[in-house]
């Protein structure tokens, strides 16, 4: 079955999902993936009625010169068939021999060399005619052989391209989760560290007087490192990872949106050029 094509409802379900705090950033990436998946399937969908719709053109031109020249060569028949009868009749009057009437002998001459003039008249026409068709014919061979390769050039790069909108979001989530390890450290080790330096400030004594060793002079920010880690450290590393997910997932909602707005653009530019309605297409090819 195939996948159903991305609509303006499915980004905004996406949306009100970006804005819903239980919905895991993992989940999420998921559903952003599967929208693009999706998308593929508009972007299919555009190829093909581009193809179809520039077929139908194609075919509409080649059937109207086709047309023409067959209206064309039926005239040629019938003057054809009118010649064919002034030949008989001529040579009907000369059946019984040559005329003594002087007159009507030059009358018999004259038709004679009229039926020849205008039978080479239409022997020309008819080649002229046959050339045309036949040049009508290798362009359309052409026209059809470029239409093939356009839609071949259509496919290659649209498989490819969203192969890359895949992997971009596989490198996203992993340099996301990195970003956020990191920073979470910073936080991590933040936190007890201005508490320390508070408290030294407040003149907080050392645990022991008279010493240099760390330990004693900052136990402070041990004690507060240590419950940092065991009661906030996970909900700090899930929560600059949400806020750097999220980010990124709006900014791609952005960038599908814009996509799906210029696919429907160009949707519009093909049913204008070509007067054909893409819903016609679609009930006509993708229904059974």
């Amino acid at each position: 079955m195939p996948i159903p094509s991305l609509s303006e409802t499915d980004l905004e379900a996406y949306r009100n999902d970006l804005s819903n705090p239980e919905k895991s950033t993992g989940a999420l990436f998921i559903t952003l993936t599967g929208l693009y998946q999706r998308f593929a399937g508009n972007e299919q969908l555009l190829a093909n009625f581009e193809y179809a719709s520039e077929l139908h053109s194609l075919e509409n031109s080649y059937a109207s010169k086709k047309e023409h020249y067959n209206k064309e060569i039926a005239e040629l028949k019938r003057q054809f068939k009118q010649l064919d009868n002034r030949i008989i009749a001529a040579e009907q009057k000369l059946r019984h021999g040559i005329p003594d009437d002087l007159m009507v002998m030059d009358k018999i001459i004259a038709e004679q060399e009229s039926i020849v003039e205008d039978q080479e008249k239409l022997n020309n026409a008819e080649s002229y005619i046959v050339e045309q068709v036949r040049i009508i014919d290798i362009a359309h061979g052409k026209d059809l052989q470029k239409l093939e390769q356009q839609q071949s050039n259509r496919n290659t790069p649209l498989n490819s391209k969203f192969s890359a909108f895949n992997e971009q979001i596989k490198q996203a989530e992993k340099s996301i989760a990195l970003k956020a390890s990191a920073i979470s450290v910073i936080a991590i080790i933040g936190i007890p560290l201005i508490i320390d330096m508070v408290m030294v400030w407040l003149g907080l004594p050392a645990l022991s007087k008279n010493t240099n060793n760390l330990i004693f002079t900052h136990y402070i920010f041990l004690i507060t490192l240590i419950l940092v880690e065991l009661f906030l450290a996970e909900k700090i590393r899930s929560r600059i990872s949400q806020m750097l997910s999220i980010s990124y997932l709006k900014d791609s909602l952005a960038t599908l949106q814009n996509l799906l707005l210029d696919n429907k653009k160009q949707i519009s530019k093909v049913e204008s050029d070509h007067n054909i309605s893409i819903s016609e297409f679609v009930k006509q090819n993708y229904t059974t």
